[in-house]
């Protein structure tokens, strides 16, 4: 997964790509937790989705954006629209229903 700027998502919104976003924080623990269930989900992504993280440490800006305080937070959009968004880490099988529930949102 890439390190993205707040700038460089707000490209990837812009150009309609599907993308996964993750906001964390450097020594959060549930954070870094949930890597190897993302590192997952993306190897088994067969839908061309984007990949991101944005550090809340290095980008403290994101979270009053996104409006939450919670971390880690997940998001996910297509067509230049948000189409859902989850905080806290609950496992795999929760995080992988997440993404195809928000993936087939319309």
């Amino acid at each position: 997964m890439k390190d993205w700027t707040p700038d460089q998502l707000q490209n990837h919104i812009e150009s309609g790509n599907r993308i996964f976003l993750k906001l964390w924080k450097k020594g959060c623990g549930a954070c870094k937790l949930s890597i190897p269930a993302i590192e997952r989900i993306q190897a088994a992504d067969q839908s061309g989705m984007h990949f991101g993280q944005i550090s809340t440490d290095d980008h403290p800006e994101i979270l009053e954006i996104t409006g939450t305080e919670v971390l880690p937070a997940f998001f996910v959009f297509s067509d230049r629209k948000l189409k859902g968004s989850i905080t806290g880490f609950k496992g795999l099988e929760k995080l992988k229903a997440f993404v195809d529930e928000a993936s087939a949102k319309s």
